[in-house]
């Protein structure tokens, strides 16, 4: 596989605008009796959420910024423009013994209208296949609704272990993610009674490693105890599913920070695409494309990132770093400040921000805020760092040579991976280049991951034209990334124009001939039987043939019929709601919308004059 291969979208976001297609699922809510089964509402939305994800062309909010919403009376036109979808989905889940009812409707964000509401009543026995229903049904509806995707035949799939495993499984996620120390202690003690049980499911271990890297992130643990702990589960689950987009994900990170092979991390990446586009897929492309100086294309893979989790801290960091490295410390600055809103424990903003203070001049502002920070220095050194980063800046030499001391002094500990970079940074500043140099060559003989970013950071400037410096850099330098798609990347349409005039003409005859749109219940799964053709065919024969959507296609013919009875003087008996119903419409809101957007005015205006003549 060549570089350009190895990329399965092009650099430019796919959803620089609000998106037509693009939906977000709000938490399930539990309508159950007992309030800890809320764990199973929340599973099946995120279950809901990874199958919509999966369809190309489909922008779905991530389950962060979705559940950010969880227990919060927003109206839905405000939660449509913060998430910037056009689509929400809303739904219910009651447990009853062994059964279990789920509810969903899909609802216009801009005019907080509901199109599509069903319910289901299954077994819980049933769950995997139950959540591949709701999942495809809401795409058809979707589809129908907004306009052409392709929609495979299945998008959940099915785990194979026992129902109530899998339930125990969803309660452990439900308390890991609380991300609360004695949730993350109970959601793991859950995961280890289903490996003890189960052995062979790959998620049980990709959730064991989850809940070691925030114990490890949120500082219950130290970092260092954390990946080593959480590192022997991530081994296992992909020995047991590496095609999984979660281990796929970890691959890439494990090819480029420890390996410093970028190429074969594009490589994971594009298979995890593949899997199942992620938000962690297109934070993964943006830092890596930053450590290759392919900004333009960092910059438009965290946006996409930042359209699909607008709540997220790291997307808000990602894209203040790629200003950054770039010397917009303004613009950095400010993204920084947006990360610390939403998470102010947010580590790595903290210490960018402080760093780009210093960068854009503000020497005194950059030492009083790193001197402000809180700091324990057996768990970080971002204080200490900082604050002899900004002494250096200033030129207080002997405040800068104490502070180094000190850092020296924590080499050999956990904390080794950040000291070495600040020392890095304090002698460069201090125009100390050979001891930076060695301590350059020090951190890569110990392949301290961070060391990668070195070349981009502003801070050495100075070594990038001695001949050592560029020596070294080399070690994180693949091949030449080609970011263009070939041309063999673009779909040839299914249908050439002699295909679709054909199909076109057949369409029309069966409108003309058989009118199926007076059924109200009629789908695009249906329409596409009658024509004996693959849905995901018909939709585009409708996007290509005729510039419109299913309901809109639909819903012109059934206007048509409605304008001819409304005209009729023997029909002036019955009310405009009946005349629309006998015409196939299957809702009032979904009639007078579709009426007042194609004739730009009301029915009953419509009437008024029709009688005036």
């Amino acid at each position: 596989m060549n570089a350009s291969e190895s990329l399965p979208v092009a650099t430019k976001s796919p959803f620089n605008q609000i998106h037509r297609a693009s939906i977000a699922v709000l938490p399930f809510v539990n309508m159950s009796s007992d309030r800890e089964n809320e764990y199973f509402s929340d599973g099946i939305t995120e279950e809901i959420i990874n199958a919509l994800t999966k369809i190309k062309g489909l922008k779905v909010t991530s389950r962060s910024s979705s559940f950010f919403f969880k227990n919060k009376n927003v109206p839905i036109s405000q939660i449509g423009q913060e998430l910037n979808v056009t689509i929400i989905l809303e739904g219910s889940v009651r447990l009853s013994g062994n059964k279990m009812r789920i509810t969903a409707q899909l609802i216009d964000a801009a005019d907080d209208f509901h199109f599509w509401s069903e319910t289901f009543n299954r077994s819980v026995e049933d769950i995997f296949a139950i959540q591949d229903e709701v999942s495809l049904l809401i795409a058809d509806k979707l589809r129908e609704h907004v306009g052409h995707f392709d929609i495979e035949d299945h998008l959940v799939d099915l785990h194979e272990v026992p129902v109530e495993t899998y339930k125990q499984y969803l309660k452990s996620r439900y308390h890991i993610l609380k991300m609360t120390k004695p949730d993350l202690e109970k959601g793991m003690s859950i995961l280890k009674e289903v490996i003890e049980e189960h052995p062979n499911f790959a998620l049980a271990y990709l959730g064991m490693h989850l809940g070691y890297s925030l114990l490890g992130v949120i500082g219950l643990m130290p970092a260092v105890d954390a990946f080593t702990k959480g590192k022997p589960f991530l081994d296992k689950a992909i020995e047991l599913d590496s095609d999984l987009p979660e281990c796929q994900l970890q691959l890439s990170h494990m090819a480029i920070y420890q390996k410093w092979d970028i190429q074969q991390g594009y490589i994971h990446l594009n298979k995890s695409f593949a899997a199942r586009p992620t938000v962690e897929y297109y934070q993964s492309m943006a830092s890596a494309l930053v450590i290759e100086r392919k900004f333009d294309a960092a910059q438009n893979y965290i946006e996409t990132a930042i359209q699909l989790d607008p709540f997220s801290a790291v997307n808000h960091h990602m894209k203040g770093f790629i200003f950054y490295v770039q010397e917009k410390y303004e613009k950095a600055i400010e993204l920084f400040n947006k990360s610390l809103q939403l998470n102010p424990d947010f580590t790595a903003s903290t210490l960018y921000k402080g760093q780009a203070l210093l960068l854009a001049g503000q020497l005194s502002e950059g030492l009083n805020y790193f001197e402000n920070l809180s700091s324990d220095e057996d768990q970080d050194v971002v204080k200490l760092g900082g604050t002899t980063l900004a002494y250096a800046a200033l030129g207080k030499k002997a405040k800068a040579k104490e502070g180094i001391g000190k850092l020296e002094k924590k080499q050999q500990t956990d904390l080794m991976e950040r000291v070495i970079n600040f020392l890095i940074l304090c002698q460069i500043t201090l125009g100390k280049e050979e001891l930076a140099l060695r301590l350059i060559e020090q951190g890569i003989s110990y392949r301290l991951p961070m060391l990668i970013f070195l070349n981009i950071d502003p801070f050495l400037k100075p070594l990038r034209g001695n001949p050592r410096f560029q020596v070294l850099m080399q070690q994180f330098s693949g091949k030449e990334i080609d970011f263009h798609l070939n041309k063999k990347n673009y779909k040839k349409p299914w249908l050439d124009l002699e295909l679709i005039k054909k199909y076109k003409h057949e369409l029309e005859s069966i409108m003309s001939k058989e009118a199926p749109y007076l059924n109200p219940d009629l789908t695009l799964r249906h329409l596409a039987k009658i024509m004996d053709i693959h849905p995901n065919h018909l939709s585009r024969l409708l996007n290509e043939g005729f510039g419109k959507n299913f309901s809109e296609f639909v819903n012109t013919y059934r206007l048509e019929v409605f304008k001819a009875k409304i005209a009729d003087p023997s029909l002036q008996h019955l009310t405009i709601l009946g005349l629309a119903y006998e015409s196939g419409f299957n809702s009032k809101t979904a009639f007078n919308g579709f009426f007042k957007k194609v004739m730009g005015q009301t029915p009953r205006a419509y009437q008024k004059k029709l009688r005036a003549k």
